[in-house]
């Protein structure tokens, strides 16, 4: 029986496409149809990622994705700063890397359909280090440095940096508890950049 195309399995982007077009592309990497990556030439993605289905990057300055990272569903980056997620990180259903902003301190006039010369946008960096983990509907604003190894719970406004290997949750986000990290490390290390990929 025949599906309609809403209900058809997902299909993944030919690799020799990706790295045609993406300024990187490493082994491995699987892009889901029906994503956006706009314009791919400023992305670049590590062996093993992998992007899903309505995920929206629109790269700005540069995005900068390390090796065996999970991008969910429903996330995007956007702003039009630059953003680097580290090796192993994993970014939740419905997350938000928020890489630029407009001003609402009357400096200008804001969204998209103003001439550049009337608008106040502060465009920054955001950079998810390795391991880090952010649950579904997380949001992280321009110029944020989530720590390698932390954790922010799902729903998480993060508006300030987060230190490593610290776990955060609540509304204002508080520090919860700590991750232990030596097996988590242990494991990075023992798969090694070479181990296959599947």
């Amino acid at each position: 029986m025949d599906l309609p195309p809403e209900f058809a399995p997902g299909q993944l982007m030919d690799p020799e496409e990706l790295r045609r077009h993406l300024r990187a592309c490493g082994a491995g990497v699987k892009v889901w149809r029906g994503c956006r990556i706009l314009p791919p030439g400023l992305v670049s993605l590590g062996e093993g990622t992998q992007i899903d289905e309505g995920v929206m990057i629109f790269s700005g300055g540069g995005v900068e994705i390390g090796r065996r990272v999970h991008v969910a569903f429903g996330s995007s980056i956007s702003g039009g700063g630059t953003c680097r997620i580290g090796d192993f990180a994993g970014i939740g259903a419905g997350t938000r890397l928020i890489t630029g902003s407009d001003n609402p301190d009357g400096s200008g006039l804001t969204n998209p359909t103003i001439p550049p010369e009337w608008r106040s946008v502060t465009r920054g960096h955001v950079e998810i280090g390795a391991h880090a983990l952010l649950f579904t509907g997380s949001v992280v604003f321009p110029g944020v440095v989530v720590g390698e190894g932390a954790v922010a719970a799902a729903g998480s406004i993060i508006h300030r940096d987060l230190k490593p290997w610290t776990i955060y949750a609540g509304n204002p986000l508080v520090a919860v508890g700590v991750r232990p990290h030596s097996r988590v490390l242990e494991l990075a290390r023992r798969l090694g950049p070479r181990a296959e990929l599947n």
